[in-house]
């Protein structure tokens, strides 16, 4: 059996819980973590992050970071991350909105990236939200 921490800069998500498979949004893809799984120290992009245990999901919104796993355990260090419940979907709605307008006007090229993370964030979490 697995465990999974999910871990921001201010605090901690999850701690130790028991999970039968973890799937990650990896930089280069999704991936999927069960039991007896290779050590991997993997960065993360912006996408759902999902675990079950005896058959009930749970949901995240993850922005950014990295993945270790190591003897049956993951740990997941993200910029940012919100649980499926916790997410008011309006206002994802609205960043999507605002994200989208800013793309239509003329950016720097720091700014476009800016915008594009803010908009692929909206989106993931107007997805997995309740």
């Amino acid at each position: 059996m697995l465990k999974i921490d999910i871990v921001t800069p201010t605090r901690k998500l999850v701690d130790g819980a028991p999970a039968d498979s973890v799937k990650l949004p990896g930089a280069k893809g999704e991936l999927q973590v069960l039991d007896g799984h290779t050590d991997l120290l993997t960065l993360l992009s912006t996408g759902p992050l999902v675990f079950v245990k005896d058959g009930k999901e749970r949901k995240f919104s993850v922005s950014y970071g990295f993945a270790e796993i190591r003897n049956n355990k993951v740990l997941v260090l993200a910029d940012t991350v919100e649980e499926s419940k916790d997410i008011d979907k309006a206002r994802a709605q609205a960043a999507q909105k605002r994200a989208e307008q800013a793309l239509m006007g003329t950016l720097s090229e720091s700014d476009f990236k800016k915008q594009q993370l803010k908009l692929e964030r909206a989106l993931v979490r107007q997805h997995i939200s309740l």
